[in-house]
């Protein structure tokens, strides 16, 4: 008569650990691949409505107004028809893309969001301004093609930003980005300190 065995405690142990090790592998990675998806909307959201910023200038000699994009009732409204039919948004507070325009409203934009992974190669240290360092507007931004989005470097990257300036229209004068060679360039970051933007526009590539 052969006798049936049964696992032992510790066979079955063993077999519990092993499928807790691959439920929460399994979960760590959904999680991520979740965080990457959200990032890429997010950056796919800031380039639709890049194009809709410049079809609407084409028309309205102007970028759309900051009003638009200052309160939750703006997020999935109508306001840019006919080019988006909904206004994109930020999915994870429900609110509008921060946005920041010239004291015009009219010659450039840039549009920021924070993306969820700060390691992201496009992630970066944003600034308000030429000597103010850090922001609240977020690690990710796009801009009209007449500016740029300023930034340092990736935290991952180098550590020390450049120090060279150059400028990109009348009365802007920004950091040169790494990688990136201007002319005329300057080593202060009031290209001059005597306003030379205003006649002056740099090379740069």
């Amino acid at each position: 008569m052969f006798i049936k065995k049964g696992f032992t405690m510790i066979e079955v142990l063993i077999v519990v650990a092993i499928l807790a090790i691959l439920s929460v592998t399994g979960i760590v990675t959904l999680s991520k691949q979740r965080t990457k998806a959200e990032d890429v909307a997010m950056k796919t959201d800031l380039d639709r409505l890049k194009v809709a910023f410049e079809d609407y200038y084409n028309d309205h000699n102007c970028y759309p107004p900051p009003d638009w994009f200052d309160g939750p009732e703006d997020a999935g409204s109508e306001l840019l028809r006919p080019y988006l039919s909904k206004m994109l948004y930020n999915k994870k507070t429900d609110l509008p893309y921060v946005l920041e325009k010239d004291s015009t409203g009219c010659r450039w934009f840039k549009l920021y969001t924070t993306l969820n992974n700060a390691e992201d190669p496009q992630a970066v240290i944003l600034r308000t301004t030429d000597l103010t360092v850090g922001s609240t507007l977020g690690n990710y931004g796009v801009s009209s093609s007449n500016t740029t989005v300023r930034i340092y470097y990736n935290p991952t990257g180098p550590s020390s930003p450049p120090n060279r300036y150059y400028c990109q229209g009348p009365g802007n004068c920004s950091q040169i980005p790494g990688g990136v060679t201007c002319t005329p360039s300057y080593s202060d970051p009031s290209c001059g300190a005597t306003n030379l933007c205003a006649t002056i526009t740099s090379t740069c590539q």
